[in-house]
């Protein structure tokens, strides 16, 4: 049995189950059959260990990978007779080369002579009908594709591998939480306002403080910032900066976070407009923003503790002060609900959650 991924050009498996195959040539052609794999499939076969086969290209010719596969053998030494192979096997010495069976000269001289056309075939399809033209532009696609990446190998950059890691979900609430600080700010009016909240389960249970929460998840936002956030920023930054806007590389829901003042701060080290913070450690709040030109916000970061869950939420309010502003929220309104808030939370959260379990796990050694 082997599992395999065929090439961008697609693979072509031939088996025939004729078993004397050296006596009787036309027996081994009348028992052959081929099948026919798209490109780019992960595919599993399994076959008797007495019988011919052989992998090739989907279409003769092409230079194209014909197929990486992992093999599985339940039992080296099934269908083996010659006493120097069972040897080999015992030994742990034997290889491929030496396991495999080269079929016998009069049957290579039948072979050759033989119609591809007058051998029995079945073709695997995905998404389109085998020999339809969207079949044929799918194929052709993935053919190209296959020799662009081909040829990138050999460029002087290396094409990166991502790893993708969904984290903790995160959700809009419809409207700020009636006791959030936000509540205070910026209460003439307000052309933007959106909450967001991430819930860690089974958090309060360890006995950590609302407190030592807020502190990590302020931290995340300064050390784990999002790569497509910061891009933003840098881009937003020159856009901006003739016209003498302020500027930050952190986004801007948290960017005070690297003001210089000092007069105000949480758990001695953040720089905050406002803090409330549970005596009994159910809850801690910060009020974080800036005053521009074009337009004020303020960013309320929040953990409160409902039975042994801790929420964490991050909710912005915009005041726009002038034309430019409306239109600058216009711009990016959408995508601070869509992708920034949510996106700089989730990876904050992320960040404090980690911290907090390589301290438990160090008490426990430590224990």
């Amino acid at each position: 049995m082997f599992t395999a991924v065929s090439g961008s050009g697609g693979a072509q498996l031939r088996f025939s189950t004729a078993t004397e195959a050296s006596e009787s040539p036309d027996a081994f052609v009348a028992g052959l059959r081929y099948i026919d794999i798209p490109p780019d499939s992960l595919f599993t076969v399994r076959f008797g260990g007495g019988t011919w086969h052989q992998f090739a290209p989907l279409r003769e010719g092409r230079s194209h990978p014909t197929l990486f596969a992992l093999s599985c053998h339940t039992n080296e030494l099934g269908g083996l007779q010659e006493p120097g192979m069972l040897e080999q096997v015992q030994q742990g010495s034997a290889t491929i080369h030496t396991l495999t069976e080269l079929l016998p000269p009069a049957l290579g001289e039948r072979l050759r002579t033989l119609v591809p056309a007058d051998v029995p075939t079945i073709t695997l399809s995905l998404h389109s009908a085998p020999d339809s033209v969207l079949s044929s532009l799918c194929g052709l696609a993935r053919r190209v594709a296959g020799r662009v990446r081909g040829l990138s190998s050999t460029w002087r950059f290396r094409l990166r591998g991502f790893v993708g890691h969904r984290g903790h979900v995160v959700r809009e609430l419809p409207r700020t939480p009636q006791d959030s600080l936000l509540r205070s700010q910026l209460t003439e009016r307000c052309e933007h306002d959106d909450t967001f909240q991430i819930v860690l389960h089974g958090y309060r249970a360890s006995g950590n403080l609302a407190t030592t929460l807020l502190a990590n998840v302020l931290e995340g936002f300064l050390a784990n910032r999002p790569s497509g956030v910061s891009w933003l920023m840098t881009l937003r930054n020159a856009l901006v900066r003739p016209l003498g806007l302020r500027t930050s590389p952190l986004g801007c829901p948290a960017s005070s976070l690297l003001s210089p003042q000092r007069e105000r701060l949480f758990a001695g080290r953040y720089p905050v407009l406002l803090q409330s913070v549970d005596p009994a450690g159910q809850s801690a709040e910060v009020i974080l923003g800036a005053d521009d030109r074009h337009l004020r916000f303020r960013s309320c970061i929040g953990v409160r503790f409902v039975g042994d869950d801790a929420h964490v939420t991050l909710g912005t309010r915009v005041q726009c002060r002038n034309g430019f502003g409306r239109l600058y929220m216009a711009v990016i309104g959408q995508v601070h609900r869509t992708y920034v808030s949510p996106t700089m939370l989730a990876m904050a959260v992320e960040y404090a959650h980690r911290r907090v379990r390589v301290v438990e796990e160090s008490t426990v050694l430590a224990f």
